[in-house]
């Protein structure tokens, strides 16, 4: 599976408030394989470690990767991540 773009990973793991250590674990690869996907060295994994990073992170299926074999989209729209402050 080819990731859209690391900047919109980068943005889901602030959303979800995990670094990237903890998503090497859930996702069952490396803290370094993270690393390269957000830097852009990795732009590929397999479709399981694909499955679980979208997971971990609670996006759906197909909002950070798609099919290597088919093109990747451009025009996604980026998340802009915003901190909430709790109600008082």
């Amino acid at each position: 599976m080819r990731l859209r773009d690391p900047r919109l990973l980068k943005a889901y793991m602030m959303l979800a408030g995990i670094n990237q250590a903890r998503l090497g674990r859930r996702a069952g690869c490396s803290r370094q394989f993270i690393h390269m996907l957000l830097t852009g060295e990795k732009r590929s994994c397999r479709s399981d470690v694909a499955d679980r990073i979208e997971e971990a992170v609670r996006v759906r299926s197909g909002t950070l990767f798609v099919p290597t074999d088919q093109p990747v989209e451009r025009n996604v729209t980026h998340v802009r991540p915003t901190r909430t402050r709790p109600s008082v």
